[in-house]
Formats: C-alpha cells, structure tokens, sequence
C-alpha cells in the first residue's frame, strides 16, 4: 500500500444489499461514477470507465467478498495506478460506506505518455499559428 491515500466514509440510510447493488450493477454505477462503467465482478474480471469528461479508465477487479468489500485497480493510459477498496458494514441507521483510493507503485517504462503524443502535436501548431 501507499502513504498517498484518501479515504472517506459515510452512514447510508439504505441496507447491504441495496448500497451493493449500487456497488455492482455496471448501469448504476455508471450513474454516479458519471461515466459508462463496465465490471465482470469476479477476482481477475475487468473493469473500465469511459466518460466524456475525463480520460478512460480501465483495470481489474482484485476482490470480492459479496454484499461486503469490493477491491479493484486501474488506470488511465497515462496516468498513475490506483487501488481503489470499498467495504461496507451494516449500522442501526443503514449502511457505513467506507472508500478509499490509494497510489499504487510503479516505475516508468520511458515509453511517451498517451497524452503527449496526442496534444503535443496540437500544441506546437497552437505556438507556430
């Protein structure tokens, strides 16, 4: 794990089974991520965000322990690997909801980050016009 983290948590005033529900079904996910979200909830499956606002992000699920804790890691072409874990437990009120996203390591490969060879080239013409 990671010293770079953020983690946050809250108490839902919904069961497990429905906060897991929104945890798992690709179209509600896909709701309040804000982006088309695909997951094969199984240990190895993949799971993959396409938004129109942000790069897509696309990884693997690590664990799933069911209506409980949901683990996955990814990434963007060009950016730093994340791990994101969700746990929940049930309360007198509802559901704690705890997320935390942590920077996983890695290395450079010096291969030029998609992102580069994609605005540079809009860049420099932006500088020469």
């Amino acid at each position: 794990m990671s010293d770079i983290a953020i983690e946050r948590d809250v108490v839902l005033a919904a069961s497990p089974e429905k906060v897991w529900e929104h945890m798992t079904d690709g179209e509600l996910v896909s709701r309040w991520m804000g982006g088309s979200v695909t997951l094969d909830l199984r240990v190895g499956g993949a799971i993959r965000m396409i938004s129109p606002d942000a790069p897509d992000v696309w990884g693997s699920i690590e664990e799933v322990i069911e209506g409980r804790r949901l683990q996955w890691s990814w990434r963007t072409d060009d950016g730093l690997p994340t791990l994101v874990e969700i746990e929940l437990e049930p309360e007198k009120t509802g559901t704690r909801l705890t997320v935390r996203e942590s920077l996983l390591p890695w290395q450079s490969t010096l291969a030029t980050p998609v992102w580069i060879s994609r605005s540079m080239p809009r860049f420099w013409t932006s500088m020469v016009a």
